[in-house]
């Protein structure tokens, strides 16, 4: 049975979390390659990561397609007309039922 899932903007008590779960994604760089190559021919993805009680449990790389489809919300498919994978990481974080999708930038990526 699939959980009810909601897009909701973490708030001030969870900006921690969010900060811990941002560092944890951009910092693997095992990661982080596989989404250079799989945006190299131009279709765009982001990095899901899956956060139970607090903690990452699961990242990975996923199309926007794929991404729109398990997460249908407006706030992911804005997310994605605005992205631009060559200067950024599209991240949709998936905690207590709730869905938050934000746009990080890459410093010193030309």
């Amino acid at each position: 049975m699939r959980m009810e899932l909601v897009y909701r903007e973490m708030g001030p008590e969870e900006q921690e979390l969010d900060w811990r779960i941002t560092r944890a994604v951009m910092g693997d760089r095992v990661l982080m390659q596989t989404l250079e190559v799989a945006q190299a021919s131009g279709e765009k993805h982001a990095v899901v990561a899956l956060v139970e009680g607090g903690s990452l449990t699961e990242a990975y790389v996923s199309p926007a397609g794929a991404v729109k489809a398990a997460y249908p919300f407006h706030a992911v498919e804005q997310a994605f007309d605005f992205y631009d994978p060559g200067a950024g990481v599209c991240l949709v974080i998936v905690r207590d039922g709730k869905v938050v999708i934000s746009i990080n930038g890459l410093v010193g990526r030309q």
